[in-house]
């Protein structure tokens, strides 16, 4: 955009009264010039148009510029006028047309100045456009133009929730001063739930202007006396009544509260609020619980139809609604004594909350007001289930025993499964083999599967490998593929990648058809991105089915998770040589990289390489899988011909650890060569100008990173593990990208941990919908991943996350890393804990994760409770001010379980000087 120039003048009339935003003196103006005049005044109108809103910016160095504060009455007229002169200025804009471009308040003037003719395009075109998208922001100027009569249909409805309302003031007012008649048609907008882009609620989500509201809009029109109070809260309460989800709900809940109305003009309403106090959506039954109250406190309701209304909202699970039942119900109970045991038969409901202050509170106000006999019978069928603080308190109200569960047998189950955890399973478990494909309707089927589930690598995988090794496909079974081959002109590669790169394996395989480089065009060389793993890959499948040799590609993964059995890459690698073939470099690479080390399965990597050793005159690639097996007689060449392949081997070798051999023959060429990618964390937290402070979220890494060609073969793990540590631009990531990257390196995933990492914490709030990360943690699922130092920090960051559903990954994570074994709780602890003394997480989240994996097995309240108490001992822990959620917890694990509070723990709790709730617990924990 241009900057301002300040030493232009405007002098002209034009510009002058553009400037003043004097619309009718522009339109006069511009209809006294001819098209020379017109198009000399062009570059004027242009320049305004650019600088539009900076001119409405206070500049005291800008003779152009305001001198007072932003004003929007201005900035309209302001934006009017320059658009009315661009369309008479622009010698291609039809006359015609006008009502599509000017201010839809000046379309009346304008079109008693000007006179235009009608178009020769047919209106309906002109309202619909080329493909039908057109409608909704033209149909209303149309109506203004006196072109059309108002319709009457449900298009025309629906297209009223249309208009940008990020415009310098606000489009429905506008539309209603251009069109007084619309009116009456907005109020049905009430009637209509609307689409995920066309409601209310949708509207408004990225405006940030209040004024420039649907609401702000009503509200105006309301107090204009085009609307009565009346007929807005009658509207407002029927689309409350139809339950629709809780985004679109929930604008209608925010314009009754801004609606404000009084208790006599709720008391019309009265039945419908108490009916909507059954509503499934909280913040409706929330708004008509507050109604409720309103009308009870004024004797506008009886008692007894509060006690019913407050019923659903009782047992509801949001807490702030929760204790406002209780408050209202106890308002019922004092002021009319004889419905005192029926508010507390409905009270008693809140004892199911999760929340043990909740109980708390519930049980008081029971004891308070009492329990008949059927009351106290629901109480005591709660007792198992409320926290074990509140237990005591709840048995002696219903005079029962406090242990639903004797703690000592709770305790000893939960010793004996945390003590006894299963071996982690091999990567080459049979439950995990990927049987090759030996018929062509199989393959077929899978393919299908593969192309509609890009993220399942280990199907793409095994479908590519099966039409390598089956090409030729025979011409009796081509007719077969038809329906694959429709499918694939779909699929572009800047889209589906994965997808459209199968569809090319399949037409070498099926057509002998190569496919041209710029079919596959790779990004740009800033940044290093997973499609510059994908299009090597591909190429090396389409130019083996080219060749027809009817072999498995040697990096064809043989188990889930992109492994490779040493034992069948030996074999294939037999094969080849017996059939003369020749495997391209990159191939043998990505083989090499996809084998299961020696840690992992020794008795595989033994047997391969006792079969190895029997070969006599091993070329480069035995003699490097040799080396990756652990083979101490292979001497590193230093040759650059078999670097690549001796670069793959020393990941799989030293998959977490410096690797001598290749470091002394190659030296350092950065993280995941030679050298292992030592990889650490830190958070720093940044105050900008405005004091709005950030918590940046960095991974720190040794050795340093160094250029890397992308298209070298000997470069791949390398280049793997920059893509991962750099910070690239990810807008179009997808699940499948980071399964496949996955894929690559699967005995290696700390560096691939470290950016999904990084991802999530730098995304924890959500403020941007990252679906695709939930890739990340797919991996923290799989049995054969191992919980590293990156892998327990992806973990613990994730916790603390606020999207529901990446939450609840993070929580089947943990409970399934205890169970099969591959977590140290220990170590996880300590990852925890210095997690937890920076400001990145939150105590409230933390608590309600942690609470969700204590209820998932029996081995996991010891292990939420160890996890617990390192972070209680984490330095500056006491200083938080979200600790008592925490503590809370690890006091509910201790009374329920009996489990003893480590010396560590009680001392750096009796250190800390806590208030409110914090110091309840920790008072309850310490026993003072």
């Amino acid at each position: 955009m241009p900057s301002t120039d300040a030493t232009r003048r405007y002098d002209t009339p034009l510009e002058k009264g553009l400037l003043a935003g004097d619309i009718p003196a522009v339109m006069d103006l511009l209809a006294a010039m001819g098209p020379a005049e017109r198009a000399a005044a062009r570059p004027a109108v242009a320049h305004l148009n650019h600088m539009r809103w900076g001119l409405l910016r206070p500049d005291q160095r800008n003779p152009l510029n305001l001198r007072e504060p932003f004003d929007k009455a201005r900035a309209n007229r302001l934006f009017r006028a320059i658009d009315l002169a661009r369309f008479l200025c622009e010698p291609d804009n039809p006359l015609c047309d006008y009502w599509m471009h000017i201010g839809i308040k000046d379309i009346p003037a304008f079109k008693a100045q000007f006179r235009p003719p009608l178009s020769a395009v047919p209106l309906h075109k002109q309202l619909y456009g080329d493909h039908d998208w057109h409608y909704a922001y033209v149909i209303h100027r149309a109506i203004v133009a006196g072109l059309v009569e108002r319709p009457e249909t449900d298009e025309y409805i629906d297209a009223l929730f249309y208009g940008d309302l990020r415009d310098e003031s606000n489009v429905v007012l506008k539309h209603v001063d251009a069109d007084p008649g619309v009116a009456p048609s907005l109020l049905k907008l009430f009637e209509r739930e609307g689409t995920s882009d066309g409601s209310f609620a949708a509207r408004e989500k990225y405006c940030h202007d209040p004024e420039l509201y649907w609401s702000h809009a009503f509200l105006t029109l309301c107090e204009r006396g085009v609307y009565t109070r009346a007929q807005l809260l009658d509207k407002t309460l029927g689309a409350l009544a139809c339950d629709w989800p809780q985004f679109k709900s929930g604008w209608f809940s925010r314009f009754h509260e801004q609606l404000r109305p009084a208790v006599d003009e709720m008391a019309v309403q009265a039945d419908r609020y108490l009916a909507l106090c059954h509503s499934r959506i909280a913040p409706t039954a929330g708004m008509a619980l507050q109604a409720v109250a309103a009308l009870y406190k004024a004797g506008r309701v009886e008692g007894e139809a509060v006690c019913e209304a407050a019923a659903p909202v009782a047992s509801a699970t949001a807490k702030a609604q929760v204790l406002a039942a209780l408050e209202l119900l106890g308002q019922v109970a004092k002021n009319e004594p004889a419905l005192a045991h029926r508010a507390s038969g409905v009270a008693v409901q809140a004892l199911a909350h999760t929340a043990a202050d909740v109980q708390k509170k519930t049980i008081a106000f029971l004891t308070t007001w009492g329990l008949d006999e059927g009351g106290q019978e629901l109480a005591r069928s709660y007792l198992p289930f409320v926290s074990a603080v509140n237990r005591p308190a709840l048995a002696q109200l219903v005079g029962e025993a406090a242990a639903p569960w004797p703690a000592e047998t709770a305790s000893a189950a939960i010793g004996a499964t945390v003590a006894a955890p299963p071996r982690p399973i091999s990567p080459l478990d049979a439950s995990r083999a990927l049987p090759p494909m030996e018929h062509i309707p199989d393959l077929i089927e899978r393919m299908a599967y593969a192309l509609e589930n890009p993220a399942d690598i280990d199907e793409w995988e095994r479908v590519a490998g099966a039409l390598v090794r089956l090409a030729p496909i025979a011409a009796a079974d081509r007719p077969a593929f038809l329906a694959l081959q429709k499918r694939a002109k779909k699929l572009e590669w800047t889209t589906k990648p994965l997808g459209f790169a199968l569809t090319r394996v399949m037409a070498a395989a099926l057509d002998g058809e190569d496919t041209a480089e710029s079919a596959m065009a790779m990004p740009g060389e800033a940044h290093i991105f997973v499609e510059h793993f994908i299009v090597p890959r591909t190429r090396g499948l389409i130019a083996q089915a080219l060749a027809c040799q009817g072999l498995t590609p040697l990096s064809t993964p043989t188990h889930l998770g992109g492994f490779i059995d040493p034992r069948e890459l030996l074999a294939r690698i037999q094969a080849h040589q017996q059939a003369g073939a020749q495997a391209p470099i990159p191939e043998q690479v990505q083989a090499l990289m996809r084998l299961v080390p020696e840690q992992r399965d020794a008795d595989a990597a033994h047997a391969a390489l006792t079969e190895a050793h029997g070969i006599k005159e091993p070329d480069p690639l035995v003699q490097a899988l040799r080396y990756a097996l652990g083979d101490v007689g292979i001497k590193v060449p230093q040759d650059a011909a078999t670097r690549p392949l001796f670069l793959a081997s020393a990941r799989i070798r030293s998959p977490h650890a410096d690797d001598p051999a290749t470091l002394a023959a190659y030296g350092d060429l950065g993280p995941d060569g030679p050298r292992h990618a030592q990889l650490d964390w830190q958070v720093q937290t940044e105050t900008t100008e405005h004091d709005h402070t950030f918590d940046d979220f960095h991974i720190t890494h040794e050795p340093a990173l160094q250029a890397q060609a992308h298209s070298q073969p000997h470069h791949v793990a390398l280049a793997l593990c920059a893509m991962h540590l750099t910070d690239r631009p990810r807008w179009a990531e997808q699940e499948a990208h980071i399964h496949f990257a996955a894929s690559l390196l699967p005995s290696g995933l700390e560096p691939l941990l470290a950016e999904a990492t990084r991802t999530i914490a730098s995304n924890l709030d959500w403020w941007e919908a990252q679906w695709q990360n939930r890739a990340y943690l797919d991996l923290l699922l799989e049995p054969t991943t191992p919980f590293t130092p990156m892998a327990r920090l992806l973990l613990a960051v994730a916790l603390a996350g606020k999207e529901p559903g990446q939450t609840a990954l993070a929580v089947d994570a943990l409970v399934l890393g205890v169970q099969d074994g591959r977590l140290d709780i220990t170590s996880l602890g300590e990852t925890l804990a210095r997690l937890w003394a920076t400001p990145l997480v939150k105590g409230p989240r933390y608590a309600k994760s942690l609470t969700a994996a204590a209820q998932a097995h029996a081995a996991m309240p010891a292990a939420v409770f160890a996890l617990l108490c390192a972070m209680v001992q984490a330095p500056a822990s006491g200083e938080r001010k979200d600790l008592a959620p925490l503590l809370e917890l690890l006091l509910e694990l201790r009374l329920g379980h009996q489990l003893p509070l480590p010396a560590g723990t009680r001392a750096a709790l009796a250190a800390m000087k806590l208030g409110g709730k914090g110091k309840t617990a920790q008072q309850q924990l310490l026993g003072t």
